[in-house]
């Protein structure tokens, strides 16, 4: 079994890929975690810890730090997917699960296309009610977060306002890379129950 899960964050991404690989017994890749390793010696010189503090070094878009330090997010989620992925391709027999930040479909085309040759991916879907549900978790709870192009604060709005606003647009753009990525869509009233009746649809 080799799987990857992608989607938005707060989706559902690391409750299944952590069920499924404790229900089969096999490894997983938590790319947050290991993203969040390399930028340990920065974020505990500041004393920070976790991944909502490495969102708290992000920062949100608008804020002046945020151009470079979510460009260096980018940076290290590069070299942690190519990392992930060297150690599945030197490993063809041994199974494993790779739980993917919501940004995943930013890294490098070609590293994307070994993503898809070395695992079945797996898109967690979010439904359009779903969305602002979506946005209230990130809002309380902000997780690092890539908008690229699609954070454009119209004049007057405040921050929180324009992002709200432009939420539905980030998802909108993500929604078409996520399903190109993708071996199978997993609509979300499939998943949300939590039943692993979901494998039927992973491996029909």
């Amino acid at each position: 079994m080799r799987l990857s899960f992608i989607g938005m964050s707060n989706i559902g991404k690391t409750y299944w890929s952590k069920r499924v690989a404790a229900e089969n017994r096999v490894p997983r890749a938590d790319c947050d975690m290991l993203i969040e390793t390399k930028l340990d010696a920065e974020l505990s010189g500041k004393g920070l810890r976790g991944i909502r503090d490495v969102a708290l070094w992000m920062g949100q878009p608008g804020d002046p730090q945020y151009p470079e330090t979510s460009a260096r997010y980018a940076a290290h989620e590069q070299t942690v997917m190519d990392t992930v992925l060297d150690e599945l391709e030197a490993n063809p027999a041994t199974p494993g699960i790779v739980d993917t930040t919501g940004s995943v479909i930013y890294v490098a085309p070609a590293t994307l296309a070994r993503l898809r040759a070395a695992t079945r991916v797996v898109y967690l879907e979010a439904s359009d009610q779903h969305i602002d549900r979506l946005f209230r978790s990130y809002a309380a709870s902000p997780k690092p977060l890539i908008w690229g192009d699609c954070y454009a604060p119209r004049d007057g709005e405040t921050p929180r306002d324009a992002m709200r606003r432009c939420y539905p647009l980030l998802l909108e753009s993500r929604h078409s890379m996520y399903r190109q990525l993708a071996h199978v869509t997993i609509p979300f009233a499939r998943h949300k129950n939590r039943s692993l009746d979901l494998l039927k649809d992973i491996f029909p």
